[in-house]
């Protein structure tokens, strides 16, 4: 293996983007095959990082988790296909949908139709993670179990808190006793400030999109989770431990079975074997190669400062890490993980991809005039006055061509840097209309990832208690720096909902049900969850993800 072309890759694809430190390794069976670092992890001391530095790894902490429940299944002490309440009693949601059963399997694969997140108990320490069981007996189901991927912070709470009951033990220490000290890592579920002072020089500070020194709003302690820190080497002993199927350094902690489990995708609807989804804590579908590989199995973990890629190919028995500890850096870390990966597989004499281009095809476009609620708002298939098919989102039109298989390519228009940054999207991406599970949905291709963004159109239909709650909302329920507020305005006819969060304005397009709740519009993460509407003297209140405002005067 050519190091010296490897390195290259990476400086030519990290240029001057750094402001704070990325590390990034290949690993194999047998351990780290290369290894670069770049940057600083503490820019005011002159810190280098290396492969002991400690980042914080987010969402890569799922996979821990789920080999925590998979400890549990093969001591026989838990059952996957079992409903999560033979475990938690307590645990209930609301449910539009009717009663069914919310298995281990379905939060692992982020479709029990949980909600995703709560800020209330994600912002800060107020709360122990365990009360989230109380707070999500307010919360609605979002969908039929095994319908709709909706990814879900919540579900993997529950999961830590099923490891809890089960073992008898903390969250923490079952995880050190059952897989950290069997292979030898390093791993701390803390915020920050709470790390040990004897690894102060090998953490990983939070950097701003500026270069300044920051400290991670999502100070939380779920044991998905959000704070959980460990180095790229200890990562990447879990990728062995997955690449030699439940092996490590010749002793096996898992069988073999077990592991093919996890890394299997049970297939609910035939669109599951082409978009991005979650199968047992693992993406599919979510990485594309110039290079013929096998499946491509992963995970990734972003909050607002940390962001870090954990991918693997079982057949080729190899794997890529990347972490990064500032701002802006997800679609650069995104960028390097598929640079290293494809000059390693281009070095091991790999065959590049044959790309079919699609060709542009003349069809009958009145069958593509839709429209649906997506993750960018209302998307509409109509026809310019010379008869020629375009996408309408807000205000702005796309022209579009049609392609074989059913597909359209966008056609922006050019300076790119003139359209909003959601329309900028769009650029080279290629949409086409679906059926999934019996549902209408719209679905979106770029650089080769294919999803789910949206599903049938619903008029909106807003009563006056709505259109009287109009206007500004003041945090009511929490004094933290990473909430401040709401937004509830008309947009081109749509009510639509602001949530000022972690430096975030996430914006919800709201289906009005009645005069105290409205759904999130939509098909996927935050789709489909409640927002209630009540009054409090004489003042509107609106609650939405857990967290709320009242109106301003």
């Amino acid at each position: 293996m050519n190091h010296n072309e490897l390195d290259k890759v990476f400086c030519q694809t990290v240029k001057k983007a750094n402001k704070g430190a990325i590390s990034a390794v290949l690993f194999h069976a047998e351990g780290i095959i290369y290894e670069i670092h770049d940057g600083m992890i503490d820019r005011n001391a002159n810190i280098s990082p290396s492969s002991k530095s400690l980042y914080m790894i987010a969402s890569n902490t799922k996979v821990l988790t789920t080999l925590g429940i998979l400890r549990l299944w093969e001591d026989q002490k838990l059952d996957v296909y079992e409903d999560i309440r033979k475990y938690i009693p307590e645990f209930s949601v609301q449910s539009r949908v009717g009663e069914h059963p919310f298995t281990i399997e379905d939060f692992l694969m982020h479709r029990s139709g949980l909600v995703c997140d709560m800020y209330k108990y994600m912002l800060g320490n107020r709360y122990e993670y365990t009360d989230i069981i109380e707070g999500l007996h307010e919360t609605y189901r979002t969908s039929f179990p095994k319908e709709m991927f909706s990814y879900s912070n919540l579900g993997f709470t529950l999961l830590g808190v099923v490891i809890e009951r089960v073992s008898g033990l903390k969250y923490a220490d079952f995880m050190q006793k059952y897989l950290f000290d069997p292979m030898d890592m390093e791993v701390y579920f803390c915020m920050e400030k709470d790390l040990p002072e004897e690894v102060s020089q090998r953490v990983a500070h939070c950097y701003d999109k500026k270069g300044k020194r920051q400290y991670d709003p999502l100070a939380c302690l779920l044991p998905a989770g959000s704070c959980t820190y460990t180095t790229i080497a200890d990562l990447a002993k879990i990728g062995q431990l997955l690449l030699i199927k439940g092996v490590y350094k010749d002793k096996r902690l898992y069988r073999e079975k077990t592991i093919e489990w996890m890394e299997d995708l049970p297939i609910y609807d035939e669109l599951d074997k082409e978009v991005s989804v979650i199968g047992h804590s693992l993406f599919h579908h979510n990485l594309f190669t110039d290079y013929e590989t096998g499946p491509i199995l992963g995970h990734g973990g972003n909050t607002v400062y940390h962001h870090s890629l954990f991918d693997f190919l079982p057949e080729e028995k190899i794997g890529c890490i990347v972490f990064s500890n500032f701002e802006d850096a997800p679609l650069l870390v995104t960028k390097i993980r598929k640079a290293l990966l494809d000059e390693y597989l281009k070095q091991e004499g790999f065959s590049k991809k044959q790309i079919h281009k699609r060709k542009t095809v003349k069809t009958d476009i009145t069958r593509y005039i839709k429209k649906y609620d997506t993750v960018l708002g209302p998307v509409s298939f109509c026809l310019n006055d010379a008869g020629d098919l375009q996408v309408k989102i807000d205000s702005f039109l796309i022209p579009v061509r049609t392609l074989e298989g059913g597909w359209v390519e966008c056609i922006l228009p050019k300076p790119l840097k003139a359209l909003p940054e959601e329309i900028r999207t769009l650029h080279h991406a290629y949409l086409k209309q679906a059926v999934y599970f019996g549902h209408e949905v719209l679905m979106l291709e770029y650089n080769g990832v294919k999803k789910v963004i949206g599903c049938q159109y619903t008029e909106p239909a807003i009563n006056d208690k709505w259109l009287k709650a109009i206007g500004s909302y003041q945090p009511y329920d929490i004094a933290h720096e990473g909430y401040q507020g709401m937004d509830l305005h008309l947009e081109n006819g749509e009510l639509v909902l602001v949530l000022k969060i972690i430096g975030e304005n996430l914006k919800y397009y709201l289906h009005v049900l009645n005069e105290g709740e409205a759904i999130v519009k939509g098909f996927g993460r935050n789709c489909l969850q409640t927002v209630t509407l009540k009054t409090d003297e004489g003042k509107s209140v609106l609650k939405c993800d857990a967290v709320t405002g009242i109106k301003s005067n």
